[in-house]
């Protein structure tokens, strides 16, 4: 059996995870010529969140406390939020009514909701890991400022 470092097998999957939507990026203009981009685009998306589920499984094993292991659900919270948005965008270009017919309206501007509510809710989560991971740092820096005295 192959023996990998903690880290590693705690990080792999949100490593893959943000390195994934970098690469199809970067390699947009060639993979439009070979295979249906929006199809393409599904499949990062599916992945990813697939992969972020179970990076945070990992979490949940290697977590020390209740409070980390919050922290890393909001963080992965936030991060699985980039593909969500990433497939409602495949789903609108799919949806985009060309006839204006009424259902498809329907669904187009349903999306477009959601996709804004996402952005909202990046946000506001984006704000509350920020403030949770100062908060963190401060107490580390306390601690470590009082362990020497």
């Amino acid at each position: 059996m192959l023996k990998t470092h903690p880290i590693f097998n705690r990080y792999w999957s949100l490593a893959a995870a943000l390195l994934l939507p970098v690469i199809e990026f970067s390699c947009e203009g060639l993979i439009r010529h070979f295979i249906d981009y929006e199809v393409a685009r599904a499949v990062l998306s599916v992945v990813c969140i697939v992969l972020l589920v179970h990076s945070w499984i990992m979490q949940r094993r290697y977590a020390e406390n209740k409070w980390r292991l919050t922290f890393f659900t909001l963080l992965l919270s936030l991060i699985v939020l980039g593909p969500l948005w990433l497939g409602l965008n495949v789903l609108r270009a799919h949806y985009y009514p060309l006839y204006w017919d009424d259902q498809e309206v329907a669904v187009y501007s349903n999306i477009c909701d959601l996709q804004d509510r996402i952005v909202l809710l990046a946000k506001v989560l984006g704000i509350a890991v920020a403030l949770w991971a100062i908060v963190d740092l401060a107490r580390c820096l306390v601690k470590r400022i009082r362990t020497r005295r």
